[in-house]
């Protein structure tokens, strides 16, 4: 099993943190914890910093039945036996200019 595998398998699981970053975008951009673990379980890896044991993650959540909406989640995670049993969701924004063209494309 991937990192990324791991890691959407330790949100399932309810092993992680909210960070306080994280809780500053929640509010006001206005998604929830919720919406942060949809993005994550349809999300890639967008960047990898292997030796922080850090990444990048790109996924989307529904506003609504017909709304989607792009989100990056930033994501540490902790591997003690080879397989990640735990992670912080660092921080969580919608991506948008000037920091980013597109949802994967920086600015």
């Amino acid at each position: 099993m991937d990192i990324l595998d791991q890691i959407k398998e330790a949100a399932r699981k309810k092993n992680y943190a909210l960070r306080p970053h994280v809780v500053t975008h929640m509010l006001s951009e206005g998604f929830s914890e919720d919406r942060i673990l949809e993005a994550i379980e349809c999300g890639e890896i967008l960047e990898m910093y292997e030796e922080e044991c850090r990444c990048l993650m790109g996924g989307q959540f529904h506003w609504s039945e017909n709304i989607r909406e792009h989100l990056h989640i930033v994501v540490d995670y902790w591997s003690g036996s080879g397989r990640v049993d735990w992670v912080d969701i660092v921080t969580a924004y919608i991506p948008r200019r000037p920091f980013w063209e597109t949802p994967f494309k920086r600015g």
